[in-house]
């Protein structure tokens, strides 16, 4: 007995010997029958790029929001639960890289993020290399997603909202002439101003068709003179594409010279509560506001299954506001499309969600429908919205 015995206990000490030479280390011994990628997986991970400190952390936070949400409605994939991995970027690009690193060392099978056009640059150069897809929520450098087939964004660029203003204020409001306030040597909102410019020109068949452009200092204390350059031009409609900090003594000056018939036009960056804020402060101006999605209640949407009330039920219970802001929005969306990439790939092999991903067509988001095109942007429809009774209201749509 006692030799059958040693007998048992030599050939169960040979195979585990067999088993760890087959691997050099006990990591690597666990990492092969333990990983995300072992058959002994009962998570699959995403990974969250957000700014969760520093001075982009609110912004972070919204778009996080949005993920957490999505990740409650929806918290499986592939027959396991979905697992959500952070990584602070410290809203420092300087901390970017070591904050990616750290994240691609959890292993997700898909990365969400993060806000910060150059944060969201320096992710996109290490992901590509180890080839994990990401989807970029709100950041809208085009080279984040250029130089790698792996990153998507689900929201807009920059060229695109200034084509779809200058559409609105032309097709819209019917008028043939415009105005620009921008700030001085602002390079950030160059692109915005020259698609605004070139579409309207286009729609005017009109070279001169931007009857006054007015650049601020950064140091102005006294908006007068500006405004009343726009008032002497007579126009009836000005792309701003300035913040909201600005915005507020813009329109304090134009309320004090009476500057009522001119509807101010200004990018998705302003689409939030505190724009609500500044429209009840100043109830004589009129602005018009970029959107990535349809802004309506859940008692006027037709459909009641689609995602948007879904989300917007979602909003409300857990966080008591009606306006969403879009930055939430579409991290909801994000990781929709991700899950649904990584369900239609059948796999959490990296090539494979990316192909999936590609083959993204018509999804029905709560921004709206998203398909995107060869090289990762979105195809989809841009709204503007205008303000009544303290609500946000999509009052047209640029395809």
């Amino acid at each position: 007995m006692s030799k059958t015995r040693n007998i048992a206990l030599a050939l169960v000490l040979t195979v585990g010997v067999t088993l760890m030479t087959g691997c050099t280390t006990f990591d690597n011994f666990k990492e092969a029958f333990f990983s995300e990628k072992g058959a002994a997986a009962d998570t699959v991970k995403i990974g969250i790029l957000e700014p969760q400190t520093g001075n982009d952390s609110e912004k972070g936070r919204m778009e996080i929001e949005g993920i957490e949400l999505a990740h409650e409605i929806a918290g499986e994939v592939l027959g396991k639960k979905v697992e959500l991995v952070y990584a602070d970027t410290q809203s420092s690009i300087y901390v970017a890289e070591s904050a990616v690193t750290d994240l691609i060392d959890k292993k997700p099978v898909i990365v969400l993020g993060s806000y910060g056009e150059a944060v969201s640059l320096v992710a996109s150069q290490k992901l590509g290399k180890v080839k994990i897809p990401a989807i970029a929520i709100t950041a809208t450098n085009p080279l984040i997603i250029k130089n790698n087939e792996y990153y998507f964004r689900v929201t807009f660029t920059d060229a695109s909202q200034g084509k779809a203003l200058a559409d609105y204020v032309f097709e819209e409001l019917e008028q043939a002439k415009a105005g620009i306030i921008k700030m001085e040597n602002e390079d950030t909102t160059s692109e915005l101003v020259r698609q605004f410019t070139a579409e309207m020109e286009k729609l005017t068949e009109d070279e001169n068709c931007i009857a006054a452009s007015v650049q601020i200092s950064p140091k102005a204390k006294d908006y007068k003179g500006y405004l009343e350059k726009i008032k002497a031009s007579g126009v009836k409609a000005v792309f701003m594409p300035v913040s909201l900090k600005t915005a507020d003594k813009v329109f304090a000056e134009a309320q004090k010279i009476g500057l009522r018939d001119v509807t101010f036009v200004a990018p998705k960056d302003w689409h939030n509560n505190d724009l609500i804020e500044l429209q009840n402060r100043y109830q004589g101006i009129k602005i018009a506001v970029a959107s990535n999605f349809m802004s309506t209640s859940a008692e006027e949407t037709a459909d009641k299954d689609i995602l948007y009330n879904q989300f917007l039920k979602a909003y409300q219970d857990k966080f008591g506001e009606s306006e969403p802001p879009e930055e939430t929005v579409l991290g909801f969306d994000a990781y929709m499309i991700g899950l649904q990439a990584i369900e239609k790939a059948g796999s959490i092999d990296g090539y494979l969600v990316k192909e999936a991903l590609k083959g993204t067509n018509h999804f029905k988001g709560a921004s709206g429908e998203i398909s995107f095109d060869e090289t990762g942007e979105p195809t989809k429809p841009i709204n503007v919205d205008v303000i009544k009774d303290g609500k946000f209201v999509s009052v047209y749509t640029a395809k």
